[in-house]
This record gives structure tokens, C-alpha cells and sequence, in this order.
């Protein structure tokens, strides 16, 4: 084999010998896509190391529904048109649901700051999180289009290139949260837990978990700062559930404050009562949870509060919107957390004129009532959240109909199999939960009347 006069990207990368065929042997060997997009580079050492891989995905193309982007491309930045129509969308559509920037600050940032890399790559990052959300693409002037995994991937590659460890702004802040967005939309739950981590350890270091930090603060930096703290909030408690993992944020500062605004889109109501849903249980009942383990902070009379103060949503909510569905199912979720923390404890006689088995039952027609009125795009824009909550209440329906008699399993059966149906029936869902759910019916010896069976977190992955 005599050196190529031109190598491919995975052989330069990887500084080995090249044939020059297309595709060339060392790529068929190890299953590579062999590309012709850079100059050969050094040769160097044969094994394909991580690093190597990374850049090879790098040097290539990013590809999604035939819409490619070079490594050329990858070190322009995105057009400000194209990300000025991302930034409308999210006003149109999500500020309601995660509110950090109006679309005026928002477009003035994209004006003014376009340059500074911390901004830029903000506003990358939240675009690519909101057509991640949406599920959609945009169309640009030159007939190609952008998808959430493809901006996610642009901001995720551009920001390697620096070091940025000494800079704690908010910017950076909210670059991780729309990030942690986008990788859990994709069902990449460990980047997403990740991401979601090194924004509340920042939120440490700025102190912003300090009510003091905000004292000399403008009214809208105030605001801000407790949005951004409260989101991350909300998205540590859920992962305390789901990832098993102590919490380290608590209501210990003030909510945001209403604000009087003309455009409903601009309402910050279905955001407080979200945190009202969040906040009502306490810091001790997620850490629980997250230990699978009672905790003697969380009373019965602490449990038979979250049950009566989140019975029903605020009427201040427009029912059924994107902030609805999320708040509903939240509320389901959370209700019926506490009663599986009472189910575990035994100790404690929750809700004593009420027989405990129809609990799961009662919530679980609550959640089917909120799914025959809801239309199903709505449940898109908050990806496995939604069937992952859903699959809570399947799961204390089956542990019903192991635990008690004839009359409620059947009960408990009935609306089990309307739940599974409707879990399976979402695009989004987190297929390591599913599995351990599926686990759990064959064990109880259920089988589910589901229309297609659920695939494996690698399908999932994929989609």
C-alpha cells in the first residue's frame, strides 16, 4: 500500500495510511463512513481512540431527513434570520412553559451581541431547544432546513473549541439548561442529568440559591435569575425521581413575581403554578424518592396535604394549553408519588376514610380525563416527561392489582390497560423506563392489550 496523494477525513484524523479508494479499505474494516472532505493530515497512531471518533463525527456530515452540513459549514455561524425565527417560535409557543427571555430582549441580544460567543451560543442553544421541543424544522433562504439535533450539535462542537471555565454568567447558566432540553427530548437521559447538573452547580457558584445575591438587583434581573433557578429546580426534582440522585436546591428564595402583560404568551401563570405543583411536597419528599426510602419529614399529615392542595389545578390556566397538560400531569404524578411513598411506609394510614387501593385508581381516571380532552400535539413539546409520569400511575395500578381483591383488580386492570395505551401511543418516551414497566406486568403476570410492543432503548435512541 503506497500513501494516497489525498487521504479520507477518518484516516487523517486518525493519522494512518490511506489508500485513496472510495471508500478505502481501513474505513470497510472498521465500519466508518469514509469521506473526501479535508486535506490529509500526519500519520500517527492506528487505534481509533474516542477523541478520533469524535472528530471523525465532527469532520462529517450532520445528517438528518437528507439535510447535510460540511465541517466547513460547522465553523460558520448560523445566520441571524434563521435564528431569529427559532426565537419567535419560542415565544409563540414555550416561553409560557420554560419563560426565560421575552422575544424584544431576546432579538436585541441577537442584534447587539451576535459576536460574543457566550450570547451566541445561548441563542444556539435555545433555538435548537425549541425546535427539539416542537419537532420541527426551519426552512432557510437557500431551500436547506435546521433541526434541534442539528443546531444542538453546532453549539455542543462549537463551544469545545474553547475554554470557558472561568466565565459563570448567566449565559452559560441557561446555554446548559436549553442544552439539558434538547439531549432529553432525544432520550439521552445521562447528557441531559449531566447538563442539568453543571447548570445547578453554577447556580451555587453565582450564588443564586441566595435570596441576598438578588437584594442590590433591577426588577427584571431579579426576575431572571429566579426563573432560571426555578426551572432548574423543577428538572432537579424530577431527575431525583428517575435518576435516584439527592436533591441540593430548595425554595429557599422568592418565586418570580406576576407581571402584567398584554400578550398571553407572555404569561408567567402556568409557570407559578407549576412551581406551586413542585414546591408544595418539599425538598424531603423528592430526597425520598430518591433514596426509596420513607423519610420521617414526610409526615401523614405532610402527604395528606400535597393530596388536598394539588387535587385540581388554578382556574387562572387556560385549559388545555401546552402549560395545562404539563401542570396536570404533574399533579397526577406527584399525587400518586405520595401515595406510593405511604405504600412503601405501611405505617402511616393515608388518607384513613378512604379505601388506599382506589387512590392510584382515582388518579388515574383524573389523568385519562385530562388525555380524552388534551389534543395529542400537545404532549410532543414535553417529551418523555409526559408518559413518564403516565407509567408512575400504571405502576401503582399494578402493584392494586398484586396487593388487593378481586373487585378493585379488576377495576385498577381496566384503566391500567388505558394507560399503557396511551403511553405507547406517544412519539417520546423513555425506553429504559418502559422496559422496567413491561418488567414489572410480567412478574404480575399481566399481559397488556397494547397495539405495538415497546422497542429497545437503542430503537429509541434512533428515532
Amino acid at each position: 500500500m503506497t500513501l494516497a496523494k489525498q487521504a479520507c477525513d477518518c484516516c487523517r484524523v486518525r493519522r494512518v495510511k490511506c489508500d485513496g479508494d472510495k471508500p478505502c479499505n481501513r474505513c470497510l474494516q472498521h465500519d466508518l463512513k469514509c469521506t473526501y472532505l479535508q486535506p490529509l493530515k500526519k500519520r500517527g497512531p492506528k487505534n481509533i481512540r474516542s477523541r478520533s471518533l469524535k472528530k471523525i463525527a465532527e469532520t462529517q456530515t450532520f445528517s438528518e431527513n437528507n439535510n447535510c452540513m460540511t465541517a466547513l459549514e460547522i465553523s460558520l455561524k448560523v445566520p441571524k434570520k434563521l435564528i431569529d425565527k427559532c426565537l419567535r417560535l419560542y415565544h409563540d409557543k414555550l416561553y409560557v412553559i420554560w419563560p426565560l427571555l421575552s422575544y424584544d430582549d431576546l432579538h436585541k441580544l441577537l442584534e447587539e451581541k451576535y459576536d460574543d460567543n457566550y450570547v451566541y451560543w445561548f441563542l444556539i442553544a435555545l433555538s435548537a431547544a425549541t425546535l427539539s421541543d416542537l419537532q420541527t424544522e426551519i426552512d432557510f433562504e437557500d431551500g436547506t432546513s435546521f433541526s434541534g439535533r442539528q443546531l444542538t450539535f453546532l453549539c455542543v462542537s462549537s463551544r469545545q473549541q474553547f475554554d470557558d471555565l472561568d466565565n459563570c454568567d448567566l449565559f452559560k447558566i441557561m446555554t446548559y439548561y436549553c442544552l439539558h432540553r434538547c439531549f432529553s427530548q432525544f432520550s439521552d437521559t445521562k447528557t441531559s442529568y449531566r447538563l442539568s447538573s453543571a447548570a445547578i452547580s453554577l447556580i451555587k457558584v453565582t450564588e443564586l440559591h441566595r435570596e441576598k445575591s438578588y437584594e442590590s438587583l433591577s426588577f427584571e434581573e431579579q426576575q431572571l435569575r429566579r426563573k432560571i433557578f426555578y426551572l432548574l429546580l423543577l428538572t432537579e426534582r424530577y431527575y431525583a425521581v428517575y435518576i435516584h440522585c439527592g436533591t441540593s436546591l430548595d425554595a429557599t428564595i422568592s418565586a418570580p413575581q406576576p407581571e402584567i402583560v398584554t400578550d398571553p404568551r407572555l404569561s408567567l401563570d402556568s409557570f407559578l403554578e407549576m412551581i406551586r405543583v413542585f414546591t408544595v411536597p418539599g425538598k424531603c419528599f423528592f430526597d425520598a424518592l430518591a433514596t426509596d426510602s420513607s423519610n420521617s419529614s414526610c409526615t401523614e399529615d405532610s402527604l395528606k396535604r400535597i393530596w388536598k392542595e394539588l387535587h385540581t389545578a388554578s382556574l387562572e390556566i387556560e385549559p388545555w394549553s401546552y402549560g395545562y397538560v404539563d401542570i396536570s400531569f404533574s399533579r397526577h404524578w406527584i399525587r400518586v408519588l405520595a401515595w406510593r411513598l405511604v405504600f412503601q411506609t405501611k405505617s402511616i394510614n393515608f388518607l384513613s376514610t378512604s379505601n388506599n387501593a382506589q387512590i392510584p385508581v382515582e388518579i388515574a381516571r383524573d389523568m385519562l380525563d385530562d388525555v380524552f380532552l388534551t389534543p395529542a400535539n400537545l404532549y410532543g413539546v414535553h417529551g418523555p416527561g409526559i408518559p413518564a409520569k403516565a407509567l408512575e400511575v400504571a405502576n401503582a395500578l399494578v402493584d392494586v392489582v398484586n396487593q388487593y381483591g378481586q373487585n378493585t383488580e379488576s377495576e385498577a386492570w381496566k384503566v391500567l390497560c388505558e394507560i399503557s395505551k396511551f403511553v405507547f401511543s406517544l412519539k417520546h418516551y423513555d425506553g429504559k423506563l418502559v422496559e422496567s414497566f413491561v418488567t414489572k406486568c410480567q412478574s404480575a403476570l399481566i399481559t397488556l392489550p397494547i397495539s405495538r410492543p415497546p422497542k429497545s432503548s437503542e430503537d429509541l435512541r434512533k428515532r
